[in-house]
């Protein structure tokens, strides 16, 4: 009498485990999860499940052919080898573990393009120097508080619904032309206001009034 015995995918996959001789293999990727943190590989027909390691920082992606060692207890995928697909890398370590990047000096050069998206973006430095041909900030509020701002432009323009400047001091030194065109402008100085130029020319189409307790013309 013989008696077959099915082994169900479930048997299989153990056993495909089991057969895994310890050492580096060449796999390749079957599926990944969400967070990157495990894998499923293929390896000699067989399927095998995999712990991406923490040292691979590039994030594997289906088909890519991966190393992978494994021992008596455990496989790992250790780096990605060769990517069939056109898909660019992300780098990144697995599970959404935090990572940092430290040295003397570090370059990121970029031939088109980089592009920065974080909910709260922090830059401390002793110098922040910004060279650009064309610059763009564009938000809903911005501070900027400083001991100690200088601006140098050769054209400057700034347009804005509502502008508020508030200083303790204010000085405005223009060698040329100062040029001022607006609806209506009100002045309120609580305390002594005083001009001085060489010619001075006032001209109103309908009126022109001095308010005051003293008014002298001289």
């Amino acid at each position: 009498m013989t008696i077959t015995i099915r082994a169900t995918d479930v048997d299989s996959f153990a056993m495909a485990e089991r057969l895994l001789e310890p050492g580096h293999h060449t796999a390749r990727i079957v599926s990944v999860s969400d967070d990157g943190a495990a894998a499923e590989v293929e390896l000699g027909g067989a399927r095998h499940r995999a712990t991406v390691a923490v040292g691979c920082v590039v994030r594997p992606i289906l088909q890519d052919i991966v190393l992978l060692f494994t021992n008596m207890e455990q496989s790992f995928v250790v780096t990605v080898l060769e990517r069939a697909a056109s898909n660019g890398v992300m780098i990144g370590p697995p599970a959404g573990r935090n990572m940092s990047i430290e040295g003397e000096t570090i370059t990121i050069a970029a031939r088109q393009r980089i592009s920065l998206r974080a909910d709260s973006i922090d830059l401390r430095a002793k110098l922040f120097a910004v060279l650009a041909n064309k610059g763009t900030w564009i938000g809903k509020l911005y501070t900027l508080i400083a001991d100690h701002v200088r601006c140098s432009a050769r054209i400057q323009e700034a347009s804005a619904e509502s502008l508020t400047i508030k200083a303790v001091a204010r000085v405005a030194v223009i060698e040329r032309i100062d040029s001022l065109q607006t609806e209506t402008q009100a002045i309120r100085v609580t305390g002594i206001a005083s001009e001085m130029a060489h010619s001075k020319v006032i001209a109103v189409s309908e009126d022109l009034r001095l308010d005051g307790k003293r008014v002298t013309v001289a």
